[in-house]
């Protein structure tokens, strides 16, 4: 019987270590993280997380010595869970998976775990922490091996973690794979109601696209909310290139009107509210 190999990458505080543990226990896997290596090395050096991303731009050792770790992983024949932001890369052969979440629910996910290596006072100062980090992780990959980590078409399956518990998450990506291993299809992204944005497409396919970290609904509008009415807790969608001017349409008259038509306010709007 061939092996479970499940890799996952995301934003920071997307819930990666919880989903990776339940994952875990359903599949009797183990669970390799290079974000626990990575902290442990940092409060080994007496820096924080985010200092070591940025010391870690120009010592290419220490990404080497992880990197090492996880290309051994490609051949074992355990049944692993890989919490890593570089497994998709490293390890091809694993069920890849891109978890998702809004900013600020990261950031607040992020200084409320406590973690010594990563400490904050404000939502406000977290979430900042966690854009330097995002950009010097972008950065360092980019020169290291040429890829972008926030690319999600080099994952198999995207879920946005926002607004659904750990083990809603767990289950999705279990259903996930199961079907990815028996050769079934799927639409890649599922996306949580409340960060959808209303441009006035109200035809065609339901699909989406992202502008500067909001998720614009593309087409399909009309399906959509009656999805959201009939209480689904994740929409199932394409991801397309977007526009400015469609991305513009999303206006506070077009949220009223969306709330009142689906019951549900987007979390976080691309205007003051």
């Amino acid at each position: 019987m061939k092996s479970v190999k499940i890799s996952l990458a995301g934003d920071l505080g997307s819930g990666k270590s919880t989903v990776g543990k339940l994952l875990a226990a359903r599949f009797g896997a183990e669970v390799y993280s290079t974000g626990t290596i990575q902290r442990a090395i940092a409060l080994e050096m007496g820096m924080t997380t985010l200092q070591l991303n940025q010391y870690m731009e120009t010592h290419p050792e220490i990404d080497g010595k992880i990197d090492d770790g996880l290309r051994a992983l490609e051949g074992t024949e355990k049944n692993l869970v890989i919490d890593s932001r570089m497994a998709w890369h490293f390890v091809p052969s694993s069920f890849s998976v891109y978890m998702a979440a809004d900013p600020y629910v990261s950031a607040a996910r992020i200084m409320n775990a406590g973690r010594e290596s990563e400490p904050f006072a404000s939502v406000e100062e977290a979430a900042a922490s966690v854009a330097e980090r995002r950009k010097s992780e972008m950065f360092r990959y980019s020169h290291l091996y040429g890829v972008n980590i926030k690319d999600t078409e080099n994952y198999n399956y995207v879920i946005d973690t926002s607004y659904i518990s750990p083990e809603r998450v767990a289950e999705c990506i279990a259903a996930h794979y199961e079907k990815y291993a028996a050769g079934g299809s799927f639409l890649r992204y599922d996306v949580c109601p409340a960060r959808l944005l209303p441009c006035g497409v109200r035809e065609g396919e339901p699909a989406f696209f992202e502008k500067d970290g909001f998720y614009c609904i593309a087409s399909g509008e009309e399906e959509i909310a009656a999805r959201i009415r009939a209480g689904e807790e994740l929409i199932s969608l394409k991801k397309v290139q977007g526009s400015d001017a469609l991305a513009a349409a999303c206006t506070q008259e077009r949220v009223a009107a969306w709330q009142g038509e689906t019951g549900i306010r987007p979390a976080r709007l691309p205007f003051a509210k």
